[in-house]
């Protein structure tokens, strides 16, 4: 299986690499490995039921990379909106995804890739009706343990966080997967899963008029914007019932068990920071498409995506919203590089 794998892999990337790939995660390790997962279309004589695979490339230094599929990801049905997550001390890779089964559902599946083999995918929050779209996937290597006296001491704990965008016929919401890692798989007798909305509270989230034009497909990119490695995760979404944006802090806690308190922000020892809400910018109408990264430095904002030619973004800076610019992109100053000088900027202000 494993030497089919690889071939069919390494058959499929001519394919994939002349397509334009839209659908795609990078992720740095320490030691400098660069981990990419791609999408690609399985040729008609593969035989492999699915719709799509994702394919992992492996690359150190200036060696050629490898290339490898992602095992479950031939599974019949469409699968997308990979992210990946790295655990230094394990060297332990992470791909979160989504696997659509067929045109009204979908699940998430996570897999894990240490020492040049795969641990099986895992299913997660899998219910019928749901569509779940934009995954950020985040990692936190330490948690908040009750001692004796009653107080709490940071303890070792590897946990994922995930979020999404979540919805059905009736409804969408920003959702949001704590998930406790154990000698590199996940304890699936731990997962917890909210809506991000629980940590918000009901009366900071008026409904905000905007114009008629407006887009909100800003609204629908979740994001962890801090997954320091510590014991808490700073998360950032939308709401587009009321047109409104939040930034929560999530504070997990191990006492009988890992979780996440009940109550506004996450609980936790000390509360945290409080919850920031604030209103969509109402006038937003630009036809982003594609991923929309966010910037959250205490109270400013930026949201940004890469069109072809431009990085175009938004800033909430001072209480108030700009308007969307853009910064032009080319082989020199890329998209990547651009939205770094925009993170330098907004840290400044």
């Amino acid at each position: 299986m494993k030497r089919f794998l690889v071939s069919f892999a390494l058959a499929l990337f001519a394919t994939a690499a002349i397509a334009q790939v839209a659908d795609r995660d990078v992720l740095v390790t320490p030691d400098g490995t660069v981990y990419t997962v791609d999408q690609g279309i399985p040729s008609s004589s593969s035989g492999v039921a699915a719709t799509n695979i994702l394919e992992l490339s492996i690359q150190n230094g200036s060696e050629a990379p490898q290339y490898m599929l992602v095992p479950e990801s031939v599974l019949a049905g469409y699968h997308f909106g990979s992210t990946l997550a790295y655990d230094a001390d394990s060297k332990t890779l992470f791909v979160l995804w989504t696997h659509m089964q067929n045109g009204t559902s979908s699940e998430l599946l996570l897999a894990s890739y240490r020492d040049g083999k795969w641990h099986p995918a895992v299913s997660i929050d899998n219910q019928a009706t749901h569509i779940r779209t934009n995954l950020r996937l985040g990692i936190t290597r330490r948690v908040s343990q009750l001692q004796k006296d009653g107080t709490y001491a940071d303890a070792p704990a590897l946990l994922l966080h995930a979020v999404w965008w979540d919805e059905t016929g009736s409804s969408a919401e920003a959702r949001y997967a704590m998930l406790p890692i154990e000698n590199g798989t996940l304890s699936q007798s731990s997962v917890e899963i909210h809506s991000l909305e629980d940590f918000v509270p009901a009366d900071s989230d008026p409904f905000n008029a905007v114009d008629s034009k407006f887009n909100a497909e800003i609204l629908r990119h979740p994001a962890i914007v801090s997954s320091p490695m510590q014991s808490t995760v700073d998360v950032v979404f939308g709401d587009t019932k009321n047109n409104s944006l939040h930034a929560v802090t999530l504070h997990p806690i191990a006492d009988v068990r890992i979780h996440i308190p009940g109550g506004i922000n996450g609980g936790g020892p000390g509360g945290g920071k409080p919850p920031m809400s604030l209103a969509a910018p109402p006038s937003f109408s630009s036809n982003w498409k594609g991923p929309i990264s966010v910037i959250e430095r205490g109270d400013r904002l930026a949201f940004a995506n890469a069109g072809d030619t431009s990085l175009n973004y938004i800033t909430y800076v001072n209480g108030a919203w700009s308007d969307v610019k853009s910064i032009g992109t080319d082989n020199k100053l890329t998209a990547e590089v651009a939205l770094m000088a925009l993170d330098k900027m907004v840290s400044t202000q």
